[in-house]
């Protein structure tokens, strides 16, 4: 049965002639700062858990360190070999849910990335990510992932006043692309949705085909649940040692400062 996921990323490889280009420079920013991380460890062999088509992957690797890359999605997995292939990188790629990692490989890292660990929607399913994630640390290596940062507020109510802040900040509706091949042609739109603690995006496809039109849908939920305190007692739970965030002036975009999640184990 295909999932929200593998309908976003099957429309997003049907037009990577758009955002290929360039996706280095746009995608430098987390990687830098990881690197930072484990340098600061001695470590150089590391995962991307979260790696879709891989293009944080190969950043990563062009920045010298020995990486893998894995995904839930194997339809992302598979485009990533594609793609690692074409560019000249002997990169490996393997699927896996976080939860079953220890048991999908023998490799164990001196740090994972993830940068899509806060879109976990039960606390049942983030305690199962972390102790996977955590079972592919070797003793001292670090989880980084971004998420709510050790100063950011616990309380319900200023939750909620971040919340409405990112939903005035954005469109409720926008046309994100527009692409034609193969006698296909593709039209993405953008349609979000505010909940109690979340937003969801609801990522339409219009689809034109020999006269035919057809419609996919996709919707990704953006939660706010997941405050410090809570990172925190669920990293303990799952077997890390400590969790504290980490600041990085001047690595985020248009210079601005990075901010990243760091679980050691």
């Amino acid at each position: 049965m295909e999932t929200a996921w593998d309908t976003l990323y099957r429309w997003e490889w049907f037009h990577r002639e758009q955002w290929l280009p360039g996706f280095r420079e746009r995608k430098r920013h987390s990687p830098a700062a990881f690197k930072q991380i484990v340098d600061g460890l001695g470590g150089s062999f590391v995962l991307d858990s979260s790696c879709g088509f891989g293009l944080k992957t190969l950043v990563l690797h062009g920045l010298g360190l020995r990486v893998v890359g894995s995904d839930g999605c194997a339809f992302a997995v598979q485009k990533a070999r594609e793609l690692a292939a074409a560019e000249g990188q002997a990169v490996q790629f393997f699927s896996a849910p976080w939860a079953e990692l220890p048991e999908r490989t023998t490799d164990r890292f001196e740090g994972v990335f993830n940068d899509a660990l806060s879109w976990i929607v039960t606390r049942g399913k983030f305690e199962s990510a972390l102790r996977g994630l955590c079972g592919v640390l070797r003793p001292g290596g670090v989880l980084v992932f971004m998420g709510a940062a050790q100063d950011s507020p616990s309380d319900p109510e200023s939750r909620r006043r971040l919340l409405e802040s990112e939903w005035q900040r954005r469109p409720r509706f926008s046309i994100e692309w527009r692409y034609a091949r193969d006698a296909v042609t593709c039209t993405s739109l953008l349609v979000r949705e505010r909940g109690e603690m979340y937003v969801d995006e609801h990522h339409l496809f219009l689809i034109e085909e020999g006269g035919v039109q057809s419609l996919e849908t996709a919707t990704i939920r953006q939660p706010v649940y997941w405050h410090w305190p809570l990172l925190l007692e669920m990293v303990l739970q799952a077997g890390f040692a400590r969790l504290e965030t980490r600041t990085f002036p001047g690595l985020g975009a248009g210079g601005t400062t990075f901010r990243l999640n760091v679980a050691t184990r």
